[in-house]
């Protein structure tokens, strides 16, 4: 009977070890894929203009590719197949006119790198070359950029943005390849965003008190000071926590009309007591002055 029970218990184990696998291989297989930046995708079915490329970016994805550095543009260009020749890939930066900037779509970023461009480019031969391809052969020029007509025809880089409205709680998103990143807003910092700065705890008032709108005494708290019947508030009565954590205004104390009044009073005999040495300092040059020119002697001959 000993011996039945300890196999049953075993073949329990052996079973539940199987079942313990099985999930496993489970959540193995059936993970969705994680993102933590922006996707790449492109076609190489059907050429189209540089207008029709970017709709199809933004119909099936985000937008059409932007760079925002050189990292990101090698990045693309390791992912494209490569081709021999015309046509290649539209990226998404352009210009209206001849003497204006290039710009990025989506960002209107400026940036070019010291090497972005194919040798002897931008030409504009055309005159109105107002977009650009990137080159994905084997030569030189790999990786390197082309002003194009817009009307002709080549395949479209799209990016997917992984950032959404919620990502950042008090800030906004920037994505790079496997990463995204808060850029905190002032005040504000945490991986989302979505911590406070904190101001130092206010002291306590002697004969008085005060309240804050929020009672957490962070960013943004304005805190009000009131005194007690028969005392005076010396200092400004509303102080506001700033972003850099610090109080706008040292914190005011409280002080009866009695000390304020002799506070005044001393203040008053200070006053005067520089004001009379200032005064009798320059007395005393004035009159060192006027002893030192001494009227010319006048002979009458």
């Amino acid at each position: 009977m000993l011996d039945w029970k300890i196999k049953e218990t075993f073949d329990d184990c052996v079973l539940l070890r199987k079942m313990s696998w099985t999930i496993l291989l489970i959540v193995v297989f059936f993970q969705p894929e994680t993102s933590f930046g922006w996707t790449y995708h492109f076609s190489d079915a059907e050429t189209m203009n540089w207008t029709e490329a970017r709709k199809w970016c933004q119909s099936r994805f985000s937008d059409m590719v932007a760079f925002q550095n050189q990292k990101e543009n090698d990045h693309v260009v390791s992912l494209l197949p490569n081709r021999t020749g015309s046509p290649y890939y539209w990226i998404g930066i352009t210009k209206n006119h001849l003497n204006e900037t290039w710009k990025w779509i989506g960002n209107n970023s400026t940036w070019v790198g010291n090497h972005s461009w194919a040798t002897k480019e931008p030409n504009n031969v055309h005159v109105n070359e107002f977009c650009v391809e990137i080159y994905v052969n084997n030569g030189p020029n790999r990786g390197k950029w082309n002003d194009e007509k817009c009307s002709n025809k080549k395949f479209p880089v799209c990016y997917k943005a992984q950032c959404e409205n919620t990502s950042c709680e008090r800030g906004s998103c920037q994505e790079t390849i496997d990463n995204t990143t808060c850029l905190c807003e002032a005040g504000f910092y945490g991986d989302r965003c979505q911590t406070a700065m904190g101001c130092a705890p206010l002291p306590r008032m002697d004969h008085g008190h005060h309240s804050c709108c929020e009672g957490n005494q962070k960013f943004h708290t304005t805190c009000t000071f009131k005194c007690n019947p028969g005392f005076i508030l010396i200092g400004s009565s509303v102080v506001t926590c700033k972003a850099t954590g610090i109080w706008s205004q040292p914190g005011p104390f409280c002080t009866s009309y009695k000390e304020a009044l002799l506070a005044v009073a001393a203040y008053g005999a200070v006053s005067l007591c520089v004001c009379v040495c200032i005064c009798g300092i320059k007395h005393r040059k004035r009159s060192k002055l006027t002893q030192e020119r001494k009227p010319e002697d006048t002979r009458v001959t």
